[in-house]
C-alpha cells in the first residue's frame, strides 16, 4: 500500500486508467471532480493498491481511494480483482486517516452500498442528478421582467470578478461541506481547466460589483450534441429572494437551447425540498444518486 500526498506522473496515469476501466464496468464514475483535481496537484491524501504481476487479468493498480482535505473518501478497485479484499484493506487504511470521514457511494451501486454497510457505514447524505430537457417542444420558464432595478448580466471576467466570487460563494454555500469551503485557488485552478470558458460563466453585476453567478460545464467543448451541466448557480444572501437566481437561470437555460444542446444537469442535496420544488416546476426529474456513508458509532 502506498499513502501519499502527491502522486508521480506514472501513477497519476495509473489511476485515470483504472478509473477509465472500472466506470465502463459500473456505468458510472467512481471519482468526482474534486477528486481528480486532486490528482493533479490538489490537498489530498491517496492510497494506492498497486499489482504484483503474473497473470492474465494483472493490473497495474488493483485499488485507489483518496482522502480530500474536506474529509470525504472515493476510490474503486479493479473490475478484475474485486471480491478479494483489496477494497476493505483500502477503505480500512482510509478510515485510520480520517476516522470520521464521509465515504462516497457514486452512483449509488448496490454493491458498493452493500460494501460500505458490511464494513459498518450508514447512509448520513444523499445527492441527486436532476435532468432537463431542452427541446423546444419542452417550454422553458420566462425570463423575469427586468423589474430587477441596476442589475446586469456580463461574462465572468477574472480580474473583475474573481476575489468577490469567492465571497458571495463561500456566502451562499455557508452551510454546505464542500461548495462553500472553495478558496480562490480552487477557483484558479478550475479556471485553467480545459472545458472552462468565460462565456459560459454569467455574473450578475449591481454597481459593478458581484451579487450572483451562475457557471455552465461543458465536458465536451465545442460538441453542441452534449448535454450541458449547471456547475453551481448561487446569490449573494443580500438579494435571495429578489429573482436574480431566477434571473441567472432562466438566461442561462435559454442560452443552451438556442445553442442547439439537447439537455441539462445539475446536483442537489435530496434534503433540500425547497430546491427540489423548484427544479421540479422547472421541469428537472431525477436521473442519479450518489450516497455518502459515514462509521454508525461515529453518525
Amino acid at each position: 500500500m502506498i499513502i501519499t500526498a502527491a502522486v508521480s506522473a506514472t501513477q497519476r496515469d495509473a489511476v485515470r486508467d483504472l478509473l477509465e476501466t472500472a466506470t465502463r464496468h459500473d456505468g458510472v464514475a467512481a471519482l468526482d471532480e474534486a477528486a481528480l483535481l486532486a490528482l493533479d496537484g490538489g490537498s489530498a491524501q491517496h492510497l494506492l493498491l498497486e499489482g504484483t504481476g503474473g497473470g492474465e487479468a494483472d493490473a497495474a493498480l488493483l485499488a485507489y481511494a483518496s482522502v480530500l482535505a474536506d474529509g470525504t473518501v472515493q476510490g474503486m478497485v479493479h473490475p478484475a480483482h474485486r471480491r478479494r479484499g483489496h477494497g476493505s484493506t483500502v477503505l480500512r487504511e482510509a478510515l485510520d486517516l480520517h476516522p470520521d470521514a464521509g465515504v462516497w457511494a457514486h452512483g449509488a451501486l448496490e454493491g458498493s452500498l452493500a460494501f460500505l454497510a458490511a464494513a459498518g457505514l450508514q447512509e448520513t447524505r444523499r445527492l441527486l442528478t436532476l435532468h432537463r430537457d431542452l427541446a423546444a417542444t419542452h417550454p422553458l420558464p420566462a425570463i423575469p421582467a427586468s423589474s430587477l432595478e441596476g442589475l446586469r448580466l456580463a461574462s465572468f471576467e477574472a480580474g473583475r470578478d474573481a476575489e468577490r466570487w469567492v465571497t458571495v460563494n463561500a456566502r451562499a454555500f455557508a452551510d454546505h461541506p464542500e461548495q462553500g469551503a472553495l478558496t480562490r485557488a480552487d477557483l484558479d485552478q478550475r479556471l485553467t481547466q480545459p472545458w472552462f470558458d468565460a462565456e459560459d460563466m454569467l455574473v450578475a453585476l449591481r454597481d459593478d460589483e458581484l451579487v450572483g453567478f451562475v457557471w455552465i460545464k461543458r465536458e465536451h467543448p465545442g460538441d453542441r450534441t452534449k448535454d450541458a451541466e449547471i456547475y453551481v448557480v448561487a446569490t449573494d444572501p443580500s438579494v435571495q429572494g429578489h429573482g436574480v437566481a431566477g434571473l441567472l437561470m432562466a438566461t442561462a437555460l435559454a442560452r443552451l437551447q438556442q445553442g442547439g444542446v439537447p439537455g441539462v444537469e445539475l446536483y442537489v442535496e435530496a434534503d433540500n425540498t425547497p430546491a427540489l420544488r423548484l427544479y421540479e416546476n422547472w421541469g428537472f426529474t431525477v436521473s442519479g444518486r450518489d450516497v455518502q456513508m459515514r462509521a454508525a458509532e461515529r453518525g
